[in-house]
């Protein structure tokens, strides 16, 4: 998919060969991607408040393994929320299913789950979708005003449904 503007994706994953083979997926589509291999070491983690509030855009599109040393992909997400990121497009990839906790938190923030090894004939489709809002979003003109800090108010609403049964 033709996209305006260069999409910027962070991923985190503990797993250095899951790690590079979603950079690489998001790269061949024209994603700019910053990769972690530490929670701890992502901008997702550090710092009081989101790192993208300052001089940067927030990412479009943030994937992260759930189960990490030091921290979950659960707890990353919920940190990262509470700090002010506006990232409207959240994936957690998981090797085995979350605990129910963890599965209704995951849904509170509208995220995608995938199971490893993540099935590409459902991320693909799931990616064509986010081009297609964040493609949406920065090019109708009945949208004035919004940027990658200001989210809209139906934020989230079609990922619900996806969130809460693993693909």
């Amino acid at each position: 998919m033709k996209m305006k503007r260069p999409l910027r994706a962070v991923i985190i994953d503990d797993d250095p060969v899951e790690l590079s083979y979603l950079r690489h997926i998001l790269q061949r589509r024209g994603y700019e991607v910053q990769s972690y291999e530490s929670p701890i070491k992502s901008p997702l983690y550090q710092g009081k408040k989101c790192p993208c509030s300052l001089d940067a855009r927030c990412p479009d599109l943030i994937i992260t393994d759930y189960s990490m040393p030091d921290v979950n992909g659960v707890e990353l997400l919920e940190m990262s929320t509470k700090k002010g990121c506006h990232c409207r497009h959240l994936a957690l990839i998981a090797g085995k299913g979350l605990l129910e906790g963890d599965l209704l938190r995951v849904a509170k923030f509208g995220t995608r789950y995938f199971l490893k090894p993540i099935d590409l004939d459902d991320f693909y489709p799931w990616l064509d979708r986010v081009e297609q809002d964040i493609d949406h979003r920065f090019s109708d003109p009945l949208l004035p005003g919004i940027t990658p800090h200001q989210p809209t108010h139906h934020q989230n609403e079609h990922h619900y449904q996806d969130s809460m049964s693993p693909v």
